[in-house]
């Protein structure tokens, strides 16, 4: 199978040519967390986005998820989650209107990100990550895919709107569960949907109650 035939497979297409190339003997693809190890080592250029795209191939929606999301478990000053959550609707709304291939700007494909932030990212999630994608495999995946993608993509571009609010500790969860969503749609794993799903509607229902009993608090006071 030719390279161009590979990378022009969208997401819709990704499990079957994966079992087709199961069968004809072909290599099987790298793991996601294995791929992003690559480009964490200290002595390598910067990547650029681009260049972390062609990597990631077919599941580079599923593999930006992870990775921006897995950010939002770097520590970081809490305006950062602003610039996190940007990124993340970028990626999430093409998901969302139903694009087949992710696509990047030339001004985006061109920007780096510095081994050394993805060596953090991959220190927090990496081990983590590694025994997910283990586990992780097609099941229990709903059709017809493209709606299914994009009910999830409506639902990762809201997640990422409450990355982007720029409180303590508010893009934590929805980070993760963006994360889980990756790992799910690369997959193709219901479960794993379903355990993103649940992570991130309970974690934004419980960050809401903790918010709102603050401002309730706080307007007793006036």
């Amino acid at each position: 199978m030719s390279l161009n035939r590979v990378s022009s497979v969208s997401p819709a297409g990704f499990s079957n040519l994966r079992r087709s190339l199961r069968r004809q003997g072909g290599k099987r693809q790298k793991r996601i967390s294995a791929i992003l190890r690559g480009f964490s080592h200290r002595d390598r250029t910067e990547p650029t986005i681009g260049e972390l795209s062609q990597a990631f191939d077919t599941r580079a929606f599923g593999a930006f998820f992870i990775l921006f999301g897995g950010l939002n478990l770097v520590p970081l000053p809490p305006p950062a989650s602003f610039f996190l959550g940007l990124p993340l609707m970028f990626f999430t709304i093409q998901l969302a209107i139903g694009r087949h291939r992710l696509w990047l700007p030339d001004l985006v494909r061109r920007m780096r990100l510095s081994p050394q932030r993805i060596a953090q990212v991959m220190q927090k999630i990496g081990p983590m990550l590694r025994r997910i994608e283990r586990l992780a495999r097609h099941r229990y995946w709903i059709e017809p895919e493209r709606l299914l993608l994009s009910v999830v993509g409506w639902y990762c571009f809201v997640m990422s709107i409450v990355v982007a609010i720029p409180f303590p500790f508010s893009n934590l969860i929805p980070g993760i569960s963006i994360a889980l969503v990756g790992v799910a749609i690369s997959a193709r794993d219901g479960l794993w949907l379903i355990a993103a799903l649940i992570v991130g509607i309970i974690g934004v229902a419980v960050l809401g109650g903790v918010y709102g009993a603050a401002l309730f608090a706080v307007l007793q006071l006036f």
